[in-house]
């Protein structure tokens, strides 16, 4: 008997064998999913005027749904999504540059001065402002 298959059985080989508690955790995470999706479309309806009403944080909604939001929200939102993701990449620059030596040195310089020079630039065309 080979050596992969010996001790584990008609069930899989030893290295399926190993996947098995995955399975049976996505199997049954799907069992369940599907019983409480089965049990809510099983259940009672009674709508009324008062279960219809838009409720949030014990304050019934006294403003339109539709409500304009200033672009400050969404500018101030894309650059500290921007900026985020930037910086988020010098851990990894800083990381390696032990084994890049002055050459990692040199790029890692680069893309900080890049970085600086965006946001001075965002900060001279008013981006930063709030109105």
């Amino acid at each position: 008997m080979p050596a992969a298959v010996a001790g584990v059985g008609w069930l899989c080989p030893m290295e399926l064998n190993d996947y098995l508690p995955i399975l049976v955790f996505l199997v049954a995470g799907g069992v369940i999913a599907g019983a409480l999706l089965t049990l809510g479309l099983l259940g009672p309806r009674r709508p009324s005027a008062v279960k219809e009403t838009p409720y949030e944080s014990g304050i019934l909604g006294a403003t339109p749904v539709r409500q304009r939001f200033s672009i400050d929200f969404y500018m101030t939102a894309m650059l500290f999504i921007v900026f985020d993701i930037e910086l988020a990449f010098l851990y990894p620059i800083a990381v390696t540059l032990r084994d890049d030596g002055m050459l990692g040195l040199i790029v890692l310089l680069v893309f900080v001065f890049t970085v600086v020079e965006a946001l001075v630039y965002v900060w001279k065309k008013g981006a930063l402002e709030w109105r």
